[in-house]
Parts: structure tokens; C-alpha cells; sequence
């Protein structure tokens, strides 16, 4: 079978949805498929042009495009029509809703009689967590483009509460709609051990606005109340907001140690020594780092709606906060001091994250590519 991923980036990018095209594709290509990532020559800012045009990587051919519009993380490029009638694959796998090539591929498909598969990776965030510009660009594809999602053949949500959105929102027909979440790395669920010896209370991600994160910095000023002894520590890309947390809390006695962006092992090394995994952002897509927080054994905090409350299920492997930071704090210091519900909601974070290993969320692809191309 020969299969086309088309994505906004690609390897050497870093990020989320680049770690799901990646083992997805990896995979795949394992199976004896011709594997090929469509994607466009650029960085997530800057960097046009830089990288090879074509190169194999792991047995997948990565082929770049040259981008003609760019802005933010959303690119256009003329050239992937003539990329795809050379190619002529048998399925492509479309990722992330709202991009253009989500809409070329549509009006291609039957011209290049291919089979597709549109991955929307649950692009649906609170207005709060973007600019005007991109939340009004974001409604008005909603609006009047939601008809191109039930042009796919299968479409990918990463969670059920994506999924509502895609069937009552977008319209997409149900039966075309099949749940296949994210995973997490098998050799970091296989050798994670829980070490903690102090009342650590953790955040790993990107530091920015649209992950909330100050409102987890003002709940430790009710956790420090009583829990003297706790400590907050983040990690993850400062997206310019790190020097203004650090100011409110040292003006109200919260201090915090900010660690940046840290390797695979350093990442371990936080989640084994921590005792809460706090994740305060209003709408996630899906939490990948609720789900390796829980492969540790530690259970979270977390606010809002979204793939949040299926990655750390509320009373099963996390408490639910309001988002506020008297509350937020409160549900910190409870799984500080009652062990009781702590050792239950940890050997539920456990047993849930074992069921997200790669291993066993990558046959869920292979057998959707078998229905669709039988």
C-alpha cells in the first residue's frame, strides 16, 4: 500500500502532532507500506527553504514543498497537486482541520482516485487561548467549510469529547467518525519508577498563555497556606511568559524554579520525583504529559474542557478543578495530604496510561487503512 501523510511540519520539528505523523508513518512503513510525509519547507517561525527538499528518514520519504503563503503555523503551497498526481498513492492521511491542504486534498481526491483519512486533531480552542484574528479565522472555517470534513472517507478524533464536536458541530456523519487516541513511548511506561521525596507539585509544557499557567502559579499561593513545604516547578518553552510569572509570584512570596526545555531523561527524572501533575489549561486538545505523568503513578489536576478529561478521567486518575485559584489550589492540597485517595487515584493514573502505550494504539491505524483500502 502506498500512504501519504500530509502535515503542517515535520521532522527535525518538534511538537505533538509531528510525534504522531512520525510513529504513525514509522510504523507503517515497518509493515512493508511505501511510506511518504508531505510537508513544507519551513520552521514553525522562520526557516524557509532551509531544509532538504527530499530525504528519507526511518524508511518514510519526506518530501518539503515550498511554501507560497504563510502565516502563523498555516502554510499554502501550489506544488502539492503535482506531488500527489506523481505519487499516486492509494490512501492519504490528512492531519490537523482548518489547514489548506486539508481542503486541496478534498478536491483532489477524486481526480487522483485515492481514499482519505482526515486526522483534526481537536484544533478547538476557547477564544481566551488565541488572538482575535486567529479565533475569527477558526469560526468562519467552521461555518462554512464544514461540509469539506464529510468529503474524507474516516475521520480521526483523538478523543470521545473531540468526537461530539466533529458530529454535532462540523456535522461530520457519525459513522465516519472513529476514536483513536494519542500514545505515549512503551520504554517510558516500562521503566517508570515513582521517587518522591519532597511535596513536589509539577507542570510540564509550553509556557504561554494559552496553557493558563498563571493561574497555576496563584493557586500555590493557597497550597503554600497549607502545605508549607510544597514546591512548584515548570518546564517546557518560555513563549514570553516566564519573567512576568516570576514577577507576581515573588511580589506575593510564590516562588517557583523554571527549568526550560528539557531532555527525555531530565523529563523522566520530574515526573518520577513529583507528587501532582497540574495541567491548568481551559481547553487541551488531547495532554500528552497528563498521560506520562500518569505512567508514573501521579495523579493530576486539571480545569476546563476538553481531551483533558478523557487523558486524566476526573475521580479516576485526577480531581477536577474550577479554574479558579482558590479551587485549583484546594484540589492540589487535598491530593497533598490525603493519602487515602492519593494511593487510589495513583494506581488508577497507572493502569489507565498503560492502555495509551504506542504499541497498542498504532494497530488501531493499520486497521483503519485496511477497511478503507480492502
Amino acid at each position: 500500500m502506498r500512504i501519504v501523510h500530509i502535515a503542517p511540519f515535520y521532522y527535525p520539528v518538534i511538537g505533538g502532532v509531528e510525534e504522531v505523523v512520525k510513529r504513525v508513518a514509522e510504523y507503517m512503513a515497518s509493515k512493508g507500506n511505501e511510506l511518504y510525509v508531505v510537508t513544507y519547507n519551513r520552521l514553525r517561525v522562520g526557516g524557509e527553504g532551509s531544509l532538504s527538499k527530499e530525504e528519507t528518514i526511518n524508511n518514510v520519504h519526506v518530501v518539503r514543498l515550498k511554501p507560497n503563503v504563510i502565516w502563523s503555523h498555516g502554510t499554502y503551497s501550489t506544488e502539492l497537486p503535482e506531488v500527489l498526481r506523481k505519487l499516486r498513492p492509494d490512501l492519504v492521511h490528512v492531519h490537523v482541520w482548518r489547514h489548506p491542504h486539508v481542503f486541496q486534498v478534498a478536491k483532489l481526491k477524486a481526480r487522483f482516485n485515492f481514499r482519505a483519512v482526515l486526522h483534526a486533531h481537536a484544533p478547538f480552542h476557547i477564544l481566551g487561548q488565541l488572538v482575535l484574528m486567529t479565533w475569527l479565522y477558526h469560526q468562519t472555517v467552521d461555518l462554512f467549510m464544514k461540509n469539506v470534513v464529510n468529503s474524507y472517507d474516516k475521520v480521526i478524533a483523538l478523543t470521545p469529547q473531540e468526537r461530539r464536536v466533529l458530529v454535532k458541530e462540523l456535522h461530520a456523519k457519525d459513522e465516519k467518525v472513529v476514536i483513536v487516541p494519542n500514545g505515549i513511548d512503551d520504554r517510558l511506561v516500562a521503566s517508570a519508577q515513582s521517587e518522591e521525596k519532597s511535596p513536589i507539585v509539577l507542570y510540564l509544557g509550553r509556557i504561554s498563555r494559552s496553557k493558563n499557567v498563571d493561574l497555576l502559579v496563584k493557586a500555590m499561593m493557597h497550597v503554600k497556606k497549607e502545605v508549607p513545604a510544597a514546591r512548584l516547578m515548570l518546564a517546557g518553552p518560555n513563549e514570553g511568559l516566564v519573567m512576568k510569572l516570576k514577577s507576581y509570584g515573588q511580589k506575593r512570596g510564590i516562588d517557583f524554579e523554571y527549568l526550560g526545555i528539557v531532555s527525555e531523561d531530565e523529563k523522566s527524572r520530574l515526573y518520577s520525583g513529583c507528587l501532582v501533575f497540574a495541567h491548568p489549561a481551559l481547553y487541551e486538545p488531547f495532554g500528552i504529559a497528563l498521560l506520562e505523568a500518569q505512567a508514573f503513578g501521579k495523579p493530576c489536576v486539571i480545569t476546563g474542557n476538553g481531551g483533558q478529561l478523557y487523558t486524566a478521567p476526573p475521580r479516576k486518575t485526577s480531581l477536577y478543578a474550577k479554574p479558579s485559584p482558590n479551587d485549583f489550589g484546594e484540589k492540589i492540597v487535598t491530593l497533598l495530604i490525603d493519602k487515602k485517595l492519593y494511593k487510589k487515584l495513583s494506581i488508577n493514573a497507572r493502569e489507565w496510561a498503560l492502555q495509551h502505550s504506542w504499541s497498542k494504539i498504532l494497530p488501531k491505524y493499520e486497521e483503519v487503512y485496511k477497511q478503507l483500502c480492502a
